[in-house]
């Protein structure tokens, strides 16, 4: 897999400060599901498809 940069809004950006703050384990989840991942998905990585494994045991 390649390098992907991945750009964000201000709003993003303070979304970002916020769940850092909070050690919000929830918020940041959603927000990878709503904002990272499809930022991926439009820079053309197809890797991250819901029924590949990522190979990290759980």
């Amino acid at each position: 897999m390649g390098k992907v940069i991945i750009e964000f809004s201000d709003q993003e950006k303070m979304r970002i400060e916020a769940i850092l703050m909070d050690n919000d384990a929830e918020e940041a989840l959603r927000f990878f599901k709503e904002v990272i991942k499809p930022k991926i998905r439009a820079k053309g990585s197809r890797e991250l498809d819901m029924g590949k494994s990522t190979g990290i045991m759980t």
